[in-house]
């Protein structure tokens, strides 16, 4: 089993993982039901690691330890990472007892003695995980009913112990790696561990271990500004107060060691702290996130700070490493987060924060400029500055009011990542605008106008930026005066072509998208509407890429929702009564009046196309089955309308047939003697009619009409009439219900 693991470690990173996660279920197994299996497992895993151990233990006190040789680094290198990576899913299982027999086997200190003996960062990492580990679980055998304790568990586990030994070899990379470590195994083994009280006061540990990994952060100040800015803030001093009341006396003492390390070292301990703190993001509380996130928060305002102290600075100067370090770790820990004030007093000002960095990052590498533009997304999305916060419907005092112009230019850069990111932030305000914020349409107005939108929609070099301008007009169009605007400027004409034209998918989608949108507008010429069903059916018929196929379906059930609206559908259902424009007068829709309706809409929808893209779809073999499904919901829901209303191709054929019948002329002259009035007759008529189209009769009326007859349906089921603008052919209404009632059934089985 275990030379299993050595070959799975060459061969993938990911196998291995598999592997670990089978030998610790094995080990629990075979621990409880087989522990001569267990323990002979555990043996060959160890076997390396207590021989090198031994080889390097003095044999007399008068003898100095050696240190490991470099060429057993690469020997005991993949039994120790199989070993850590097994102890640690033991660790997070609901049963630890199998961890006994790793102590009973001293894996313990054979692991402290290599520890000692290693001057490799990489090996000690994964030697005193393990260390860790094992003390921890020691931890839980010796607190076992314990409630409460007076002495601190780190200290009690030896962790302190290990900090101070790696910190005297200047690990320091390591030992913040080994605080995320610590941090993640104690979320293991708290829920059963007593808790620390230190003079009458919880300490908790997760705090505790909290406090030692944002050090690094917060003394960035100093390093960069040669002095610390507590002395001139007094609610950051506050905040590092309630920091240092979190730890007990000996954290407090470890913390001002390593900070005297920290200040000598280059900026590069910091990114991996920073790193680190990403990681540590889901073991900590919500108390927690907010201290981790104010303690970022101070540090962009600092390094903004420099930042203007050295307005040179950029690249050359490998300070942009800590602000993508720092951006990114902003990042990770807004997403999914929403703070209060009064949790972080950060989040009022990072709005304003980041945009003073934009300002100063001309210089800064594309990477940077990226992120933060990601992270202004975020706060204007989430409201986080004050004025969004608050409501307050102004950006005259704000930072937003001069937001257009820094826009304009990330707008134009050179590099199509930064080009995107600056109209997502654009795309964002104008989703503020259209939910509430109309002051923020001055920053599209003056500078961000629909111009510029439109220009790179239409001509970017990039697909990701074309698609992310169209989202953009998507929102535009929804604005009053800017979508009255954007339809003065041949707007619908550019958008079909660039639908027609377009060969990337991503764009296309979004194209779609916003065509969907103009064909909702009520002041949509029937011309306009016209030249959109001729390029959406094509659009939808000639796609290979399903995602777009898909839009396109879904664009054609608008068509339909929008043509049965007309008749005065409302909700997927018709009302008892509708008033009329046209005839200024409420009518009452029965069940006559509301197939007479779905006539003229099922008329509608065959000569836009719609019936026949339907029918090409569900027709075709090859279609994708995500489209076909889509396609299949949307021809359903409308067939069991027809049904709600007894709408056939029968009836449809009748209707077309003798369309004199429905409606009685105003100029029919009642006989005097019959006190029948027109609501009556009409009623015999539609009685008339009904009974017509349900009997044989029908088929006799519709011989004579060889055309229109059922017997021609069934024929021609293609149903296309090629004289047609589109070149596709129409598909009649009588054929695509017969062939939705006959077919369909079949289809979705």
């Amino acid at each position: 089993m275990y030379d299993l693991i050595a070959e799975c470690q060459q061969i993938s990173y990911c196998i291995a993982q598999k592997v670990y996660c089978i030998l610790s279920k094995i080990l629990q197994k075979t621990s409880n039901q087989a522990p001569k299996v267990c323990i002979h497992v555990i043996k060959q895993m160890i076997q390396t690691l207590i021989e090198v151990s031994s080889r390097n233990v003095p044999k007399t006190k008068t003898q100095p330890m050696e240190l490991i040789d470099p060429k057993d680094y690469n020997n005991l290198l993949p039994s120790i990472t199989c070993l850590v990576e097994t102890l640690e899913r033991l660790l997070s299982s609901p049963g630890t007892d199998t961890l006994k027999y790793f102590i009973k086997m001293q894996v313990r200190e054979a692991t402290d003695t290599l520890a000692i003996l290693s001057k490799d960062t990489e090996f000690s990492l994964q030697v005193n995980r393990i260390l860790i580990i094992l003390s921890f679980y020691e931890m839980t055998e010796l607190f076992d009913g314990i409630k409460v304790v007076n002495h601190d568990p780190i200290a009690l586990s030896g962790f302190l112990k290990i900090i101070e030994r790696e910190l005297k070899k200047s690990h320091l990379k390591t030992i913040f790696e080994l605080y995320y470590y610590a941090q993640k195994y104690w979320k293991n083994v708290s829920r059963i561990m007593p808790q620390y009280f230190l003079k009458g006061k919880v300490v908790n540990i997760e705090d505790e271990l909290m406090s030692f990994q944002v050090e690094p952060i917060i003394i960035i100040a100093e390093k960069l500004l040669g002095v610390p800015q507590t002395s001139e803030e007094e609610l950051r001093h506050c905040y590092l107060a309630d920091i240092l009341n979190m730890s007990s006396a000996n954290s407090v003492s470890l913390a001002y060691e390593i900070r005297e390390q920290l200040t000598k070292e280059p900026l590069d301990i910091e990114i991996t702290a920073l790193n680190c703190l990403i990681k540590s993001k889901p073991l900590y509380c919500r108390k927690n996130l907010a201290v981790v996130f104010q303690a970022l928060t101070y540090s962009l305002r600092d390094f903004i700070k420099y930042m203007k102290k050295n307005p040179d600075k950029g690249e050359l100067d490998h300070d942009h490493l800590l602000a993508e370090a720092l951006l990114e770790a902003i990042l990770a820990y807004l997403e999914n987060f929403d703070l209060s004030w009064r949790e972080s007093i950060g989040s009022i000002e990072l709005a304003h924060l980041v945009y003073e960095f934009l300002c100063y990052s001309a210089r800064w590498p594309s990477e940077v400029v990226l992120k933060s533009l990601k992270t202004l997304n975020i706060t204007i999305s989430k409201h986080m500055s004050p004025y969004m916060a608050l409501l307050v419907d102004t950006t005259q005092y704000s930072y937003l009011n001069d937001l257009g112009s820094m826009l304009f230019n990330k707008s134009l850069n050179s590099n199509c990542e930064v080009r995107n990111a600056a109209l997502t932030v654009v795309c964002t305000i104008c989703q503020k605008v259209n939910k509430g914020f109309s002051s923020f349409k001055k920053i599209l107005e003056e500078t961000l106008s629909h111009d510029l939108i439109m220009s790179m929609a239409l001509t970017d070099s990039d697909a990701s930026v074309r698609a992310t301008a169209l989202k953009c007009l998507q929102q535009m169009l929804v604005m009053e005066d800017i979508g009255n605007t954007l339809f003065s400027y041949g707007f619908i004409d550019k958008i079909l072509q660039l639908v027609s034209q377009e060969q990337e998918a991503i764009v296309i989608r979004e194209a779609i998208t916003l065509i969907g949108q103009i064909y909702q507008c009520d002041c949509n010429s029937e011309e306009a509407n016209l030249k959109i069903y001729k390029v959406m059916v094509k659009v939808a018929l000639r796609e290979n890429n399903y995602d777009v196929q898909e839009q396109a379906v879904k664009f054609w059930d608008q068509v339909t929702k929008k043509l049965l609206e007309k008749q005065g559908m409302s909700d997927d259902v018709f009302p008892s009564v509708i008033f009329s424009k046209e005839h200024k007068k409420i009518i009452r829709l029965n069940d006559k009046e509301i197939r007479k309706r779905l006539f003229q809409a099922l008329d509608g929808m065959s000569k836009s196309g719609c019936f026949s893209v339907f029918h090409c779809i569900l027709r075709n073999e090859n279609t994708p089955k995500q489209v076909f499904g889509t396609t299949v919901a949307i021809v359903t829901k409308l067939l069991r309308l027809l049904q709600q209303y007894e709408v056939t191709p029968e009836f449809i054929l009748f209707n077309q047939t003798y369309p004199n019948l429905w409606s009685i002329p105003g100029n029919i002259i009642q006989s005097p003697t019959n006190n029948m009035d027109d609501e009556n007759m009409q009623d015999i008529i539609e009685e008339t009619v009904m009974e017509m189209i349900n009997s044989s009769t029908v088929d006799r009326i519709s011989a004579c009409h060889t055309p229109l007859s059922c017997k021609h349906l069934e024929t021609r089921e293609s149903g296309l009439d090629q004289n047609t603008e589109s070149g596709l052919g129409q598909v009649t209404a009588v054929d695509f219900i017969d062939f939705i009632y006959r077919k369909l059934p079949y289809l979705i089985n």
